[in-house]
């Protein structure tokens, strides 16, 4: 069972901190004896500083670099193709998306990779993040069933954990959701909602097991467009996701009585909402991008 850990950052940026802070933590679970693949790519990235950064990075480590910028989804998708490139995901391996300012407590990786042995049927598992993370002991004594609300309203890429199958078959983020679109968010809510449609199981652990930022109130309205288009592409699928999706609009209407949200921005995700619906309605299937294997291949191991 391998875990794959992928993160990108961006060179031109101020995260090198905490980027560094990420590496070490991984770097900490992998001198424990652990099976790890961490695969990065470097923004922003000139030819001189590759040696030196790669230097750093764990030594079971893949790197791609590029000059400039791409979104997200987009970074993400690249090193997913470059990746499978290289050979497939193990069924039973673990798949995860850190961002470059999350970190992994001490004997987390080894928790979840031991809460996947033994629940075979486990496809999913969620959790909390905090600045503060808990103590990560007896995460399966902690798991339980995940609803969709959960699943909708907690869903992050750095507190997801995929199996390796269920990886595989859910293939690549929306390249038209995430930071660097305009829809500026809601990438890994759709990811998150595809897996709980498409996975055996699902569980959530009601602790904070992954260090990282919580969501303020601003990150509401940042990634209220993104967020509303998913769920009314996934509403039609399951009553309780429909209901989150209603449930989104109220607060939506919520947002512009507050001056949160302009109603002509409101009006305009509206009206894109209820294309993703039609299409959805239409088309009778769930939204599971495809990977491409055109993408670079990893520069360095």
């Amino acid at each position: 069972m391998t875990i794959h850990l992928f993160t990108t950052t961006d060179l031109s940026g101020e995260r090198e901190a905490t980027f560094n802070r990420l590496i070490e933590s991984i770097a900490r679970s992998e001198a424990s004896g652990m099976d790890l693949r961490v695969h990065v790519l470097f923004q922003n990235c000139s030819a001189e500083v590759v040696a030196a950064r790669l230097a750093r990075l764990p030594v079971q480590s893949r790197l791609c670099v590029m000059p400039g910028r791409m979104s997200i989804s987009g970074a993400r998708n690249h090193l997913m193709a470059a990746a499978l490139a290289e050979a497939p995901f193990g069924e039973d391996d673990i798949v995860a998306f850190p961002d470059d300012d999350c970190w992994y407590p001490d004997g987390l990786l080894a928790q979840l990779k031991n809460a996947f042995h033994e629940r075979s049927r486990l496809d999913l598992l969620l959790c909390r993040v905090s600045l503060e993370p808990d103590d990560a002991s007896d995460v399966l004594k902690a798991m339980t069933p995940a609803k969709a609300a959960t699943v909708v309203r907690l869903t992050m890429s750095n507190s997801l954990f995929v199996r390796g199958r269920l990886a595989t078959a859910l293939g690549a983020f929306d390249p038209a959701l995430g930071l660097g679109t305009p829809a500026r968010g809601g990438e890994d809510t759709d990811y998150g909602v595809r897996a709980f449609l498409a996975g055996r199981e699902t569980v959530f652990v009601d602790r904070a097991l992954v260090g990282h930022p919580v969501a303020d109130r601003k990150a509401a309205i940042r990634y209220f467009r993104g967020a509303t288009i998913v769920l009314a592409r996934h509403a039609r699928h399951k009553p309780a996701l429909m209901r989150e999706f209603l449930r989104k609009l109220l607060v939506g209407v919520y947002f512009v009585g507050q001056g949160r949200l302009s109603a002509r921005d409101f009006l305009g995700i509206l009206r894109e909402s209820a294309g993703s619906f039609r299409t959805s309605f239409v088309s009778g299937r769930r939204n599971s991008p495809v990977l491409s294997d055109g993408l670079s291949r990893p520069l360095a191991s």
